[in-house]
């Protein structure tokens, strides 16, 4: 009798055709448990980066679906197909160690629901947070929310997070009986690398930002700052990329008569991506909350120089007059004074982007990143 559909074992070179995915048996099983790959946010571009690094060929990765885009029943569907999923492949193929990347809100009860799942399984479970600012986080929760929190960061095996601070937030909550790492988002440098620019187009300077077109990013002081910089006299054209609020955001680049000046083109493809990176003289992320945005690491690995503020991991990032310049959430003055100034100097553009290449390089790289979640990896699996 020939084997179901979704399990074939007994290829050539070793390996297992389980639901449509062929999967090595030479090589210990590290489930990742995340959103879709097609999902817009930088949980889903990390696992991708995961599993088509150097780390796939040391581990037989398997990415566990539980999050979509699309309307409540299909969140829920999604979530429950990644449980079946996974309890059909533990008990097929095995596998120790079970890898939850969450956000917050949802994303981290769902994390939660699967934990108990895999430990009950008999896995090990390591917990990624890709979040920051994760103390105000728990301390606008219901106490039940509370309750929920602390019992999940004491029941995994590890937990890893994006930066130094969001670090020691964990470790106040976890109450240190849980190994913390820090591992920060991975970049690609092959793909992200640095181009010549010029001294602005025809005299327009042009500035990019990369995100959710939302208050909390800092959209909106964006553009309060477009008209400071317009009434100093600079020529400047800013592309606002990214989802959620288009038609709000287009309605306010109106009514401060910057239509012509502000571009919207929502959410946009890796390829367009790369290219307004490559003609941006800048990035701007004056966000009101962050943890290690993919966006700024993105830019600092093409060279460009970094306006932000100093939330979640960006203060891990960008160190104020050597590779960007940092500001506290909503001081637009300031988003103005540091915009001007890269825009007026050149040299100091190009001096700030050749140290951010470096840093990534030296830092973020995903062959760096990719070392050290094996190293964990390794640990782990060891001590099982």
């Amino acid at each position: 009798m020939s084997s179901p559909h979704y399990l074939h074992i007994g290829k050539a070179d070793g390996s297992v055709s389980v639901m449509g995915e062929t999967v090595s048996m030479a090589r210990e099983i590290i489930y990742l448990v995340g959103p879709s790959l097609e999902t817009h946010g930088g949980i889903g571009y990390a696992i991708g980066t995961y599993c088509n690094s150097p780390l796939a060929s040391q581990y037989r990765l398997i990415h566990i679906s539980t999050h979509c885009e699309g309307n409540r029943l299909t969140k829920a569907w999604a979530f429950a197909k990644g449980m079946v999923r996974f309890l059909f492949l533990k008990l097929t193929l095995g596998g120790r160690l079970v890898h939850l990347h969450s956000g917050y809100g949802a994303s981290l009860l769902r994390k939660l629901m699967f934990n108990v799942v895999a430990r009950s399984a008999g896995c090990h479970t390591i917990f990624h947070i890709h979040g920051g600012d994760f103390d105000k986080y728990y301390e606008r929760s219901s106490m039940v929310v509370k309750r929920i929190i602390e019992y999940f960061l004491r029941n995994v095996d590890a937990i890893v997070v994006l930066s130094n601070s969001l670090e020691k937030e964990i470790a106040a909550l976890s109450s240190m009986r849980v190994p913390i790492y820090v591992v920060g988002n991975p970049i690609d440098v092959r793909k992200y690398k640095p181009v010549h620019r010029s001294n602005g187009q025809c005299g327009t300077h042009r500035l990019l930002f990369l995100g959710s077109i939302t208050k909390a990013k800092g959209v909106y002081d964006i553009m309060e700052s477009v008209q400071h910089l317009v009434a100093q006299g600079l020529k400047v054209h800013v592309t606002l990329a990214g989802d959620r609020e288009i038609e709000q955001a287009k309605q306010r680049a109106k009514e401060i008569s910057a239509q012509d000046i502000i571009e919207l083109p929502g959410w946009v493809s890796e390829s367009r991506k790369l290219e307004f990176l490559s003609n941006a003289d800048l990035l701007l992320l004056p966000s009101y909350t962050e943890g290690m945005p993919l966006c700024v690491l993105e830019a600092m690995a093409c060279g460009l120089p970094i306006v932000c503020t100093d939330v979640g991991g960006l203060a891990d990032l960008v160190a104020h007059g050597e590779n960007g310049f940092v500001f506290k959430p909503g001081d637009v003055e300031s988003l103005t004074r540091y915009t001007r100034c890269l825009l007026g100097d050149e040299a100091l553009r190009r001096r700030m982007g050749l140290n951010n290449v470096a840093k990534i390089a030296d830092n973020y790289s995903a062959d760096i990143i990719v070392g050290k979640l094996s190293r964990i990896y390794g640990q782990l699996i060891n001590n099982v």
